[in-house]
């Protein structure tokens, strides 16, 4: 887990400059992003954005 969730996010670029902080700090590391449904408060999609070179 990278970061508390972004509640409220309204803007993508703030998801992609946490997509780039985390790939800084973890260049070996997978990198996956989890939406939620704040309704029905469950995980609507999930996809890996990052993935180490070389795997």
């Amino acid at each position: 887990m990278w970061k508390l969730p972004m509640f409220g996010c309204t803007d993508s670029s703030e998801v992609l400059k946490e997509l780039d902080e985390a790939i800084k700090a973890y260049p070996e590391a997978f990198v996956r992003i989890i939406g939620f449904d704040n309704v029905r408060q469950v995980q609507c999609i999930s996809f890996i954005a990052y993935k180490p070179p070389g795997v």
